[in-house]
């Protein structure tokens, strides 16, 4: 998965949503779900530090409806902090192959240049990047859990 000529907060944003489906595994009964496609619709710089977006994530739920809340990232390359990103609420309908729209905002971390993030991009692959993530899923009839994860491979992810 090249990314070489995507905006950075494309980047980004695609990495939430992979990271929290990619967590999803962990929990029984939940093995099954998968994000079939990651697509940027629209995005707008907020400055030279932030974006606002909408990802387009396909997602096949052979199991339950669940509701992602609270999904919190840091993205990081070489073990260093680039970004931090939110996604708002996204609830996944039971047993279907749907594309949803994610709206995302992600923000350069502390001392992290526009020009810093660029060369990343320009190396045309994921190595070196890997995100910490946290999210809150909920089941429909109320029950829940928090989802943490540190170090995700962003390239071994992608492989898969």
């Amino acid at each position: 998965m090249g990314v070489k000529g995507r905006s950075i907060f494309g980047i980004i944003a695609a990495v939430a949503m992979v990271s929290f489906l990619a967590g999803c595994g962990s929990l029984r009964k939940v093995q099954d779900i998968k994000v079939t496609s990651v697509a940027l619709e629209s995005y707008s710089l907020k400055g030279l530090r932030s974006a606002d977006a909408v990802l387009a994530v396909g997602i096949d739920n052979p199991t339950f409806a669940f509701t992602v809340t609270r999904l919190d990232g840091v993205l990081k390359y070489k073990g260093e902090e680039v970004a931090v990103y939110t996604a708002d609420t996204v609830s996944v309908d039971r047993q279907c192959v749907k594309v949803y729209d994610v709206p995302c905002t992600a923000i350069l971390g502390e001392g992290v240049t526009l020009m810093q993030v660029m060369q990343i991009v320009r190396q045309g692959n994921l190595e070196g990047l890997t995100t910490d993530i946290e999210a809150k899923v909920k089941l429909k009839n109320g029950a829940g859990t928090k989802l943490k994860f540190k170090d995700l491979d962003l390239q071994k992810m992608a492989e898969k």
